[in-house]
């Protein structure tokens, strides 16, 4: 299914990214971006609280047709990919109840496709996002870019699955 509008999600209890994109008339286009930023003194079950309310206002307000999250990365910090889990939960419950599919991406699948190489690092993504792919106002704050990363690794799967689709159905 071709997806025409989606919100990218970097997930993390600090900081959640969160990014809206739109597939229009061949472009795309960067609605949306932001930070839900949750305090450290707060419990874990108010953070994720806070980081699902913050997903959920994007969700009313942008109206996206699914979810995408990028993958957690469970071969670093174990304790940290544990609560970096958590937020994915949250996120992921936020778009169900939404009625939203939820596709996941891993780190170096959103590398790939946004600068051709697996390994390519948080810069050469965002440059890439504006140079190549010719979005506007990429943000600088590395979660919302990165969230607009995710989403526009999205937006590409998604053509790329519509292009197959129409291909079997010849």
């Amino acid at each position: 299914m071709f997806d025409a509008c989606v919100l990218g999600v970097d997930p993390g209890v600090a900081r959640l990214g969160l990014a809206v994109l739109a597939q229009r008339d061949r472009k795309v286009a960067l609605l949306w971006s932001g930070t839900v930023q949750t305090a450290s003194d707060l419990d874990e079950a108010a953070r994720l609280r806070a980081l699902a309310d913050g997903a959920r206002a994007a969700i009313d307000e942008h109206h996206p047709t699914a979810v995408a999250i990028e993958r957690v990365a469970w071969s670093r910090n174990q304790v940290s990919a544990l609560h970096v889990a958590r937020a994915t939960g949250a996120i992921m419950l936020v778009a169900a109840q939404a009625g939203l599919l939820v596709e996941e991406y891993a780190p170096n699948e959103v590398k790939q496709a946004i600068t051709g190489m697996g390994n390519a690092d948080k810069r050469q993504v965002q440059d890439a996002l504006a140079r190549i792919h010719g979005l506007k106002d990429v943000p600088t704050q590395p979660d919302a870019a990165d969230a607009v990363a995710v989403g526009l690794t999205h937006l590409l799967a998604s053509r790329m699955r519509g292009i197959a689709a129409r291909a079997g159905a010849r």
